[in-house]
Formats: C-alpha cells, structure tokens, sequence
C-alpha cells in the first residue's frame, strides 16, 4: 500500500487581498511559510519520511514543498498539479469571478472544472506508477485542483484551507480517501 499526503499551499499575497490566481503565480506571505512550517512539525512529529515529492510547476507550490521537507528532498515538478487557469480573470479581484456576481461556474474564459479534474487524475496516475508499494508520498498542489480530484476520490469533500493535508492510501493504484487536517489552523485562529 502506498500513502499520499495532498497538502495545499501556504497562503500567498493574493490569498490575502482575494486576487484570483490560478495560472498566474503569487509570492508565499510570512504566514504561508509560517503554515507550510506547522506541516513539516506535524509530519516530524509523527514519524512521516517521504520517499518521493512531487508538486506543480508553480513557485508558490515548490516553495511550500520545500519548506516542508526542510529542502533535504529532490522532487518533481508536475504541470498537470498546477492550478485552474482563470484565462482573463487571473490577477483580477476574486468579486470579478462570474459565479461570485450570479452567473454559472463554466465560462469559456477560463479552464473547465472537467479537464482540471482529468489532469490531476492524469498526474495521480503519473506519480502513482513512478512509486513502490510501501512508500510515503508528498504532493503539493493548489486549492481548486487539489479539491476537484479529491471530490473524484471522496465525492463529499468540500475545500482545501491553506496548508490542508488530505490522506489517502492507494492499493494496487486505486485510490482511498482517508481523511483531512490542518495543522497551520491554529495560525489563523
């Protein structure tokens, strides 16, 4: 059995003032590496090792991958874990998406919640025949996309907060849903 540990990046700049990022890229703030911090304490605390990392192509991904693992982990960088691409709303402020003003979620401005889902399955499957039985995987990813292929997984599962870890356990590459924490909660309480 393999176990994978989907964790969403620490909070960003856009995080802080509601910009959309999705193909676009946005610094970590102090407290998004203060969160990513919390994770790496969590996993030292529990005896996790990781045998292999992989996150998005994405800055703010590899930078929380990096702190979780002390930089003291190779990993690979993988375009089908980057986030949604918003098209012509990335940068803008997050009231501007059209489902926040009444409108429907799809919109041929940005990508479809479809292939987002079909590229992160794709890369599950990816990372899933790169690794052995037994091993302990990290994925750092982005909130949209890791929730999508989540709810592929665990139809129930809702959001991903910023350094959320998700667990799931994949036998013979199929996958299970095992459960959610946020270690950084305690940080924006």
């Amino acid at each position: 059995m393999k176990t994978i540990y989907l964790v969403r990046h620490g909070e960003t700049l856009f995080n802080v003032h509601h910009k959309i990022q999705g193909a676009c890229d946005s610094p970590l703030t102090a407290l998004g590496r203060k969160q990513a911090q919390l994770v790496h304490n969590y996993f030292q605390h529990k005896f996790i090792h990781f045998d292999a990392a992989f996150c998005s192509t994405q800055q703010r991904a590899s930078d929380t991958l990096e702190i979780i693992t002390n930089n003291k982990l190779p990993y690979t960088r993988l375009k089908n874990l980057c986030e949604k691409d918003h098209g012509q709303y990335e940068g803008q402020d997050e009231y501007m998406l059209p489902w926040r003003r009444g409108y429907s979620r799809k919109n041929p401005a940005f990508e479809s919640d479809d292939h987002v889902t079909y590229r992160m399955i794709q890369a599950m499957d990816e990372i899933l025949n790169a690794t052995h039985e037994g091993e302990k995987i990290l994925i750092v990813g982005h909130g949209t996309a890791l929730r999508l292929f989540t709810k592929h997984v665990n139809p129930v599962f809702s959001a991903y907060s910023n350094c959320e870890i998700v667990k799931m356990t994949a036998q013979n590459n199929v996958l299970t849903y095992e459960n959610s924490f946020t270690p950084a909660l305690e940080l924006v309480n």
